[in-house]
């Protein structure tokens, strides 16, 4: 690119390169879409010529694109649509009742009737709605209300009757129904007894769309540029989505898993086709082999080694024995794919490592980035076997602040404090990623950014405050170390010349923003490729 003139320059506030050295530079220049100089101003003038466009930052901070490591495109399009359990208000299920029936009265009979991120440890009633809460409000419509974590579904009888599901259906392996005094199913369902209610509600070509679209104006209107889709795009969906980025009409970036939570499930015949980890290009590109071991972290449903704290009965639901574990991602890891694990509890991060370092020792890869997202309860002895497999922990920041006190209350102070300890971590060498799981929580970058330096809870607690990082990394985790766990880290995530010219300008200077609060940073610009595709 020597010789080039510069299309646009910045300047005018700190250019937060997030280069080897976290440097702060005066200027950046674009060229063709990618970062042409970075430096002082006088230094990045010299490549302006008489078309250059300059743009002042005013003294506001100027960051590479942000990248969300684990997101759920499809689902915060359709949450956009879905009656929101979180919206002020809608804290009680009779609240959540009459929403259904205002629904119900203006929709034509079998029409589905999605709500998402209820909690029931924040509603009035202090329990899941069930069949016989909606039953009353929309006996006609299938009704499907989807619990924060995204791993507990409440559904009614008509939901059940469309899925197949009868009253006295067994549990499944690696999930289960509650059920009343008679022993039958009462609409609440966990982790794969929620497969059925998904295949039966699969949207429409046209509703996909429309989320899509909607998902993607959200995004980078938060400073997104770029997401790992961690399942929705997965099968079908994804030629929706090459469609809509073919025609200009998706400007984030896509890393898109193929997702998997039983050995014969549909799409785990991929692993047969020759394909791989990497197959596309920088604006939709295939990623990860994801394979679900437990449930959630504020179910809470993750799998853990030892009882939990609030119930001495339960550790969680696991979806895998360890041998099957190993033979699938002992298979994923011989075809090429990067291989990622939701694991969040102690037990499935322990299964996961076996598996990992087993697929490792019996067929030797270079260039290995297998990841971990969530990688919840992490004691130092799974810590040390993260390091030691070269691991990429995929972390979410922001699920302190909406869960943290249930992870205190659920797993006791001694394992709350050692969940997502990104920044020990960190400073052992080890590369953390940040995420949001969005619809499961904030999607917005600046939110896990602030997360990651506190640590802080909705009800005023700290979990494991040892494990915070400084401003500078958190910003790493959510731009370079995102870029490292695809494999696109010469291509984005830092301001470097070269690279694609993903930007963000804040609506002010980070570093003078007060920690809390950060989250509420208005995005002034994103820019996509050299192109703005969102101004505040």
């Amino acid at each position: 690119m020597a010789g080039d003139t510069a299309d646009i320059i910045f300047s005018g506030g700190p250019v937060h390169t997030v280069d080897s050295s976290n440097s702060i530079a005066e200027a950046v220049a674009i060229t063709g879409g990618r970062i042409l100089a970075v430096g002082s101003k006088a230094a990045v003038e010299g490549t302006a010529g008489p078309g250059t466009k300059r743009f002042d930052l005013r003294g506001r901070s100027l960051t590479p694109g942000f990248i969300d490591a684990h997101h759920h495109f499809v689902g915060v399009g359709s949450a956009e649509e879905a009656i929101d359990c979180k919206a002020p208000g809608m804290q009680s299920i009779a609240a959540l009742k009459e929403e259904v029936r205002t629904r119900a009265a203006s929709l034509p009979a079998g029409t589905w009737i999605r709500g998402r991120g209820y909690d029931q440890s924040r509603l009035a009633e202090q329990r899941h709605p069930n069949k016989h809460d909606w039953d009353e409000v929309a006996p006609n419509h299938p009704v499907s209300f989807v619990r924060t974590c995204g791993h507990i579904l409440s559904v009614n009888s008509k939901a059940m009757e469309v899925a197949g599901l009868a009253l006295t259906t067994p549990d499944p392996n690696g999930g289960r129904y509650d059920r009343d005094d008679n022993g039958e199913i009462n609409g609440v369902c966990y982790e794969r007894a929620c497969a059925p209610i998904h295949t039966a509600s699969a949207p429409s070509r046209a509703e996909l769309r429309r989320w899509l679209l909607a998902a993607n104006a959200a995004d980078l209107a938060s400073g997104l540029t770029s997401i790992h889709d961690a399942g929705g795009l997965s099968g079908g969906p994804a030629g929706i989505a090459q469609d809509l980025v073919a025609q200009d009409l998706l400007q984030v970036r896509i890393y898109a898993f193929i997702t998997v939570n039983t050995s014969d499930h549909p799409l785990a015949g991929i692993l047969n086709t020759g394909y791989h980890t990497g197959f596309g290009d920088e604006r939709f590109r295939f990623g990860a082999f994801k394979v679900m071991t437990d449930g959630s972290s504020s179910g809470p449903t993750a799998a853990t080694r030892q009882p939990y704290t609030s119930d001495d009965s339960s550790c969680g639901i696991a979806y895998w024995e360890q041998d099957e574990l190993d033979d699938l991602i002992g298979k994923a890891h011989r075809a090429g794919w990067q291989c990622t694990v939701h694991a969040v509890g102690d037990k499935a991060i322990e299964q996961t490592l076996n598996a990992m370092e087993r697929a490792m020792r019996e067929f030797p890869r270079e260039g290995l980035r297998h990841r971990i997202d969530h990688c919840g309860i992490t004691p130092s002895d799974l810590q040390a076997r993260i390091k030691q497999l070269g691991i990429v922990p995929v972390m979410q920041p922001a699920f302190f602040w909406e869960f943290g006190d249930g992870y205190i209350r659920n797993y006791g102070r001694h394992r709350a404090d050692v969940m997502f300890p990104a920044g020990t971590l960190i400073r052992d060498g080890v590369v953390v990623a940040g995420s949001s799981d969005s619809p499961v929580t904030d999607y917005r970058p600046l939110f896990g950014i602030e997360q990651a330096l506190t640590r802080a809870t909705n009800g005023g607690d700290v979990c494991g405050p040892a494990h915070s990082v400084d401003l500078d990394t958190a910003i790493r985790m959510h731009t370079y170390n995102g870029a490292y766990a695809s494999f696109e880290e010469h291509l984005k995530g830092s301001i470097e010349p070269g690279k694609l010219a993903d930007l963000v300008v804040l609506s002010e200077d980070i570093r003078k923003a007060p920690t809390e609060g950060m989250r509420d940073i208005p995005i002034a610009l994103t820019m996509v490729g050299g192109k703005v595709v969102y101004e505040g």
